[in-house]
Parts: C-alpha cells; sequence; structure tokens
C-alpha cells in the first residue's frame, strides 16, 4: 500500500500541512471541513493574483441585504453598458460592457443601479491595505484586482504564503464584506489564470511543475498579455491552444505576433520572467459619457467635451504627468464609432490646452443631420508636463489662462469639483438641472 504526503490547507479552520494518506485528502482531519484545498507546490508558491468577485454589484449587495438574492447590474440604464454584474445575472448571460438594453432583455427582473465610483475606489482602498499588511510588493491592474509578491515573507508571518492569503481572504470577508478569489502560482500569468478557475471566493493553485501540460489544452486566450488582435490573428492561423503555441516553429510565429513571438511562446509553456512591480505606469487617461438622448449642436457637445477635458486634466495633474497625443471619441445612434487624434507640440496637463485642441477636432465632425450617443475624450504618449515654452511664460500666451486654471484648481480642491463652472458648463447644467450643479456622492 503506497503512503503519500499531501500539502493541506482548511480554509475554515486554517488547519494546514502535510497530511499521509493513499490519496488526496477530501476533509480536513481538525475539523471534518470539505473547504480543504492540497497541492504538491502549496507551500512553495509565492505569486499571488487577487480578484475581487463581481465587485461593483458586490458593494451594492453588501451595503442593502435586500439585494441579496436578486440578480444586480451596476451601470448605466437609458443607454449605458453593464460595468459589473452580479453572479446570479450572469447566470442569464449578462456580462460586463454588455449595452443595459441587450442585458435587460436576457434578465428582465434585473435591478440597474448606477455606479459609485468614488465609494467603490474607497473600497478597492481597504481591500489594497489588507494586501500590503502581507507584502509590500502589490502591483495593482485594475481597481479590483492586484498582483502579490510574497517571497520572503515566511519569517514574518510565521506561516507559507498559502496559509498567509488565506487569511486575508478570511479577514477581507469578515472586516468588509467583500468576497475575493485568489490564484497562487510560480508566475503572474499563471496566478491570473488560477484566480478565475475557483471563483467566487476560490482559491486554486497551479505549480510550475505542471505548468505546461495544465496550459496546453487551453485555448490562446487565457494568457495575460495576450491582446485580441493578436489572438484572431493566431486563430486564423490555426493555432488555437497553448500546446500549439508550443509546438510551433518560432519564426512561422514571428510572421504573426513580431518580437512578441517568443515571450508569448514562453508564456503558453508556464515561462514568465515579469515581475511583479509596485510601480503602475499609465499608458493612456480617458473618461467618456453616454447621453440620454442624442445631441448634435456644436454648443451641447462642445460642453460635455469641456467637462471631460476638465476631469481628463484634473487626473493628468493628480498623477503628475502630462499627454501628448489626445484622441477624440464619438459614438453615432447607431454605435458607429469614430476616433480622431492629434499630437500636441507639447506634453500638457492643462485642461484650457487639452479643449482648445480637442474642439477643433470635434468642429470637422459636427455637421447637419449628424447626432451622437456618446463622446470619449482621452490622452496618451504620457510624460513630464512640458511648461517651458514661451508661451507659458509672462506675457505669452498661455500665461493668463494657466494662471487662472490654478487658481481654479485651487478652488475646487478645497470646496469640490462642482464649486466653479465654466459658462459652458453653466449652460449644461442649467438644461440638465435648472442651472444647478449636479449633487454627487461620495
Amino acid at each position: 500500500m503506497l503512503v503519500s504526503s499531501y500539502p493541506m490547507l482548511c480554509r475554515r479552520c486554517g488547519s494546514n500541512g502535510f497530511v499521509g494518506g493513499e490519496s488526496p485528502p477530501t476533509s480536513c482531519p481538525s475539523c471534518n471541513s470539505e473547504d480543504v484545498r492540497w497541492h504538491a507546490e502549496l507551500f512553495d508558491l509565492t505569486i499571488a493574483h487577487v480578484d475581487c468577485d463581481a465587485f461593483y454589484a458586490s458593494v451594492e449587495k453588501r451595503d442593502n441585504p435586500e439585494l441579496t438574492n436578486k440578480p444586480v447590474i451596476v451601470g448605466g440604464r437609458e443607454r449605458g453598458v453593464v460595468a459589473a454584474a452580479c453572479y446570479i445575472a450572469r447566470e442569464y448571460g449578462v456580462r460586463s460592457a454588455m449595452p443595459t438594453w441587450t442585458a435587460l432583455k436576457r434578465c428582465p427582473d434585473a435591478i440597474v443601479i448606477k455606479p459609485r465610483m468614488a465609494h467603490y475606489v474607497k473600497i478597492s482602498r481597504q481591500i489594497r491595505q489588507k494586501m500590503l499588511e502581507l507584502t509590500p510588493l502589490v502591483q495593482p491592474i485594475s481597481i479590483d484586482e492586484a498582483f502579490l509578491d510574497l517571497s520572503g515573507t515566511q519569517a514574518l508571518h510565521a506561516c507559507s504564503p498559502a496559509v498567509a492569503l488565506v487569511r486575508m481572504q478570511t479577514q477581507i470577508h469578515d472586516d468588509i464584506g467583500i468576497t475575493v478569489s485568489i490564484g497562487l502560482a510560480a508566475t503572474k500569468s499563471l496566478a491570473k489564470m488560477a484566480s478565475n478557475r475557483d471563483k467566487p471566493s476560490g482559491f486554486f493553485a497551479v505549480g510550475q511543475k505542471e505548468a505546461e501540460s495544465w496550459l496546453a489544452p487551453q485555448p490562446v486566450s487565457v494568457l495575460f498579455g495576450l491582446g485580441k488582435s493578436a489572438e484572431d490573428r493566431l486563430n486564423l492561423a490555426e493555432y488555437k491552444t497553448c500546446g500549439d503555441l508550443v509546438r510551433a516553429d518560432i519564426e512561422q510565429l514571428k510572421t504573426i505576433l513580431g518580437k512578441q513571438a517568443q515571450q508569448i511562446q514562453n508564456l503558453a509553456a508556464g515561462i514568465d520572467a515579469r515581475p511583479v512591480t509596485t510601480e503602475r505606469v499609465a499608458k493612456s487617461i480617458s473618461n467618456e459619457t453616454t447621453f440620454h438622448s442624442d445631441l448634435s449642436t456644436l454648443s451641447d457637445l462642445e460642453a460635455e467635451l469641456e467637462v471631460l477635458c476638465l476631469k481628463v486634466s484634473a487626473r493628468l495633474k493628480t498623477a503628475a504627468v502630462g499627454g501628448r497625443r489626445i484622441t477624440l471619441k464619438l459614438k453615432r445612434p447607431d454605435h458607429q464609432t469614430l476616433t480622431r487624434s492629434q499630437t500636441l507640440q507639447d506634453r500638457t496637463d492643462k485642461a484650457h490646452l487639452l479643449f482648445a485642441a480637442a474642439r477643433k477636432l470635434l468642429f470637422a465632425e459636427v455637421k447637419p443631420k449628424r447626432a451622437f450617443r456618446l463622446i470619449g475624450f482621452g490622452v496618451d504618449q504620457l510624460g513630464t508636463p512640458e511648461t517651458e515654452s514661451l508661451l507659458d511664460m509672462e506675457g505669452g500666451l498661455n500665461y493668463k489662462q494657466n494662471k487662472l486654471e490654478a487658481a481654479m484648481d485651487q478652488v475646487q480642491q478645497r470646496l469640490g469639483e462642482n464649486a466653479l463652472q465654466t459658462g459652458r458648463m453653466f449652460q449644461r447644467n442649467k438644461k440638465l438641472w435648472g442651472g444647478r450643479a449636479p449633487r454627487t456622492k461620495s
């Protein structure tokens, strides 16, 4: 009779260690709970991906227990899209980024809730703090997910990373009221895939020794870092699975993926050298808004564009960066999307400069009998703002406008973003709210 030793962790009582037997344990020897996890490399793996479960919808259900057993969609109702859907709504086929009207056709009883982004950010920071109590190596990749590197933390926590992560998972649920799913592996790519395998409130480990065989039958779409266009090109060339990629001739892959070929092939074999880094550099900053009814006049569209430019400018200033290339996005009533871009002479974070350039792009697209349901504005090619040109110095064309904008920023920092309005914003708010600034919830 062959007796083996299995690394095991009970998520209910926290009992952990090596359990002997002819087969892996199915229940905890201490509390008899079946909520156990075992894996040959369980106590050796150090890279984790933590993902909040249906985050926005979970927060809404936490705050309103009457929603617990009901399908919930967070997003715009009339002409918006789904930002998040709870697991009950997902059973009806509702997915993120789906138009709300489509979601409601699939799940007519769903309760649609307008997003409360400031509130979600507050909860996200509470969860992030729990992660930082485990390790300083936390790399956020969105408001509701992050990578953690727990290498070298065993002595600090007097336990393995796996045990520390399960404890944190329980604390997040008990203290914050949100469930998270955790993927544990030896690399970021594997950890990201693992966190999606046992949702909600899951814990799934993938070992390095099994990585290539575990990945082989899976579609190439699971690879963290592979874009949709690259996925489509691979599928078109009959590379459907990770195993197909591993067996592929690298020179052939280069004709499809270019300089990414070797990295993608390595990821398909479970090889990922990317470290967990605390610096997350944004590639672009943007905002967009969907109108309650189509807009067609230049004045209405300019007012909406100015609001977006102010929001993007505020985010640029907070991040201490400026953008060199601007992009205007417009969506027609038939959902046809139009984008126009322009590269600025200098990188800037100034709202008035962004708006001046963007309105020129807008002016070229506003024509008789042409209406739009959405407008968006964004900047990329980010870096240190360039403010030393002659135009910005005293006597230059931008000098007075820069000083005015700096003064407005100070007022809004003290009194809130709605403390001041431009003439366009006043006319816009007058139409929407009778001249009063909209009230915002924190």
